[in-house]
């Protein structure tokens, strides 16, 4: 019997749909596209007439792993991010819209600067942010560091820095500034912000494929915050910044923790539903 990419699409909407998972339709093509390896195009005018026994199989097998919590980026390793594709698995956090808008900061700062910039980002993970600062900011000299204390996720920016030829990349395990000695131009960080007794109501598809010590912020989720404030002073050159993605309702909180460590909010910018997303702060 011969099963077009049509029917096949249809069908897993259907397993999908009765599952719960919201977007069935736009997820079980995406399903059979990275499946096959073929284009949005090709799904979308139907130009694949057959999918042989095999194939389907591989098809049928990643249904079931989304049925049963597993977000798209684990199946297939892979995750878009400011419009590049990151490798990813259960060692870093997925890339998250969101995050974006730290990009978006950086290069709007960074555009203002002629000179070589050094920047370090804090819990580097898979490297989607500091990679796209990099890639998105190719006519500056920008000299990059990202640090982690999970060697499993420095493997995966490795990885990812190789993908996009970064040469001009070093990564180093670290639990925060620990086993840094130098002063940078910027410092990143998307640090864990959510509450512990946050974490059990999270959806499985976070609370299950993303790594705990990625999310965990601590009793009130401002434990990275703290340690980074009363740290973060030696590893800044003069003039230098550090901006910052928070939480939900965390602005004034994460306000206050820098201002007693000397610092002052110079800049915040809202996400795409309009939260305040990311902060920045310099030493007055």
């Amino acid at each position: 019997m011969e099963y077009s990419v049509k029917k096949i699409v249809e069908e897993g909407e259907k397993i999908l749909k009765k599952k719960g998972v919201l977007n069935s339709r736009s997820e079980a093509s995406l399903i059979v596209q990275k499946t096959l390896n073929v284009s949005k195009i090709d799904i979308l005018t139907n130009n694949i007439r057959s999918v042989s026994f095999l194939k389907r199989m591989s098809i049928n097998k990643n249904f079931c792993e989304r049925v049963r919590g597993k977000p798209i980026s684990k199946i297939f390793g892979i995750k878009e991010f400011y419009s590049y594709e990151f490798f990813t698995n259960s060692n870093v956090l997925d890339p998250r819209p969101e995050s974006e808008t730290l990009v978006d900061v950086a290069k709007k700062i960074l555009r203002k600067t002629k000179s070589t910039i050094n920047i370090l980002e804090l819990g580097v993970g898979s490297g989607c942010i500091i990679i796209s600062i990099i890639q998105e900011l190719s006519e500056l000299r920008i000299k990059g560091t990202g640090i982690d204390i999970s060697e499993s996720s420095l493997k995966v920016a490795k990885k990812n820095k190789k993908k996009f030829n970064i040469l001009n990349l070093h990564l180093l395990r670290s639990n925060w500034f620990s086993n840094l000695k130098n002063k940078y131009d910027m410092i990143v960080s998307n640090p864990p912000y959510l509450k512990t007794s946050d974490i059990e109501f999270l959806d499985d598809e976070v609370k299950k494929y993303d790594p705990l010590v990625s999310l965990d912020g601590g009793k009130n989720g401002l434990n990275a915050y703290n340690e980074i404030a009363a740290n973060v002073k030696k590893h800044l050159k003069l003039g230098g910044v550090i901006c910052l993605e928070i939480g939900f309702g965390q602005r004034n909180y994460v306000n206050r923790i820098f201002e007693k460590e000397g610092f002052e909010l110079i800049l915040e910018e809202k996400d795409l539903q309009d939260i305040p997303r990311v902060v920045v702060y310099k030493l007055k």
